[in-house]
């Protein structure tokens, strides 16, 4: 999981003639005086007032990059527990609840070996070096989370192979965000380092770049996620959204209440 963050180079303009300058300043000042004039007309200030929210669920925003670099997924689960009132924080999820194993490395033999990341993390979400973990990783810890606390009013679903279509209508519709597992910024997932599990010797591919995010909505065009690389509410276009989740085995995993169907 790269960190997407790029340093910013500094920019200083060119002094300009004052009559450019004054120009300018007729023209900052016509745009200006145009947009209060189009915002007072009914069609077009409705639009725009409609375009300040977003239709994604309210729920608790955590951005993954300053602490957890490679902790999408610990992120993710705990805005989902949070969005269902159980307070966690991220520390607490990773050091007392997240599975840990090795990252892909060389074994003594010279072969490329690691964990299996439907049974743990591969290396540290604290590390830029880490690789992260499946569904199946999470539905666990948080199963574990509910368990520790004697939480009986909520369960764990898996759900695995399911249509993101169907996701938004059993569980947007209800007011229940989704942990998705799909690509950063919904890149096309490509088969990258392949390498032996530790514990059965199967040789497995690792797709690029994994990522997971929280669903909170949908509209015509766009999914959207609380997405802890890039912000609260973000929509991705729903033809990338879906070739990503897809491309990564379609997981997800829904924290709803223990007696709903």
């Amino acid at each position: 999981m790269e960190d997407l963050m790029r340093a910013a180079r500094p920019y200083r303009p060119k002094s300009q003639p004052r009559r450019v300058l004054l120009l300018k300043l007729i023209c900052v000042f016509a745009v200006c005086s145009l947009a209060v004039l189009l915002l007072r007309t009914s069609s077009l200030g409705a639009f725009l007032t409609e375009g300040e929210s977003s239709p994604g669920l309210d729920a608790p925003f955590i951005d993954q990059r300053e602490n957890y670099p490679t902790g999408c997924e610990s992120v993710t689960a705990v805005m989902a527990l949070g969005w269902a009132g159980v307070d966690i924080s991220v520390e607490e999820f990773i050091d007392g609840y997240l599975p840990q194993g090795e990252a892909p490395h060389c074994d003594e033999s010279g072969a490329l070996v690691g964990a299996d990341p439907f049974q743990k993390f591969l290396g540290s979400p604290y590390s830029e070096e880490g690789w992260g973990c499946y569904a199946p990783v999470i539905a666990g810890a948080v199963e574990q989370v509910l368990e520790d606390r004697g939480i009986t009013r909520l369960e764990v679903r898996l759900l695995e192979g399911r249509e993101l279509s169907a996701l938004s209508r059993d569980y947007l519709d209800r007011q229940v965000p989704v942990m998705v597992w799909a690509t950063i910024g919904m890149e096309p997932p490509v088969e990258s380092t392949e390498f032996f599990l530790e514990d059965t010797g199967e040789l497995f591919t690792w797709i690029y770049p994994l990522h997971c995010l929280l669903l909170t909505g949908e509209d015509e065009d766009y999914y959207y996620f609380n997405d802890p690389l890039a912000g609260k509410n973000t929509p991705y276009p729903k033809e990338q959204v879906e070739a990503a989740y897809q491309g990564v085995g379609m997981q997800a995993v829904a924290l709803v209440p223990a007696e709903e169907p």
